[in-house]
């Protein structure tokens, strides 16, 4: 087959490949292993795996609109919007310890449909406005004060 290859001009590629002069990437190994797998592809696990990340997603969308709407109650005291805001970013006092901080929105929840990642990351959104806008006011109280002394 290699000999009936080289001797033709366009299917030059092929005995490239063949020859192993093109280096190839990590994807395209990838597909070529799940391409001649001969076992068959667990379809139902697959489904799984996607519903289980659709209802994480679903938790944080929750969790996040509870927040944002104690954090728009105006007779919330500041220590309670405070503490509402540490346990979100998982501030927690020294000593004790719960794991690591969420570093991104859509941490394990990659593969949800683009319209929910959008709703997560707009929510999210949401809620960092939310909370620069309160350092901000802090800060404009704080300097208003200096300025008074």
């Amino acid at each position: 087959i290699l000999s009936t290859v080289t001797g033709v001009h366009k299917y030059k590629w092929l005995k490239q490949n063949v020859q192993g002069l093109y280096p190839q990437s990590a994807l395209l190994n990838t597909i070529v292993e799940f391409a001649l797998k001969e076992e068959p592809v667990d379809v139902e696990k697959m489904r799984k795996c996607l519903l289980k990340q659709l209802e994480r997603a679903e938790v944080r969308l929750e969790g996040i609109d509870t927040i944002l709407k104690l954090s728009a109650k105006n007779f919330l005291l500041p220590s309670v919007q405070y503490a509402v805001f540490c346990g979100w970013q998982r501030l927690i006092p020294e000593g004790a310890n719960i794991g690591e901080p969420l570093t991104d929105c859509l941490k394990d929840v990659d593969l949800i449909p683009p319209f929910n990642r959008m709703l997560l990351e707009v929510t999210f959104g949401k809620l960092y406005a939310w909370a620069i806008q309160n350092v901000r006011n802090i800060l404009l109280d704080a300097n208003a004060k200096f300025k008074e002394l």
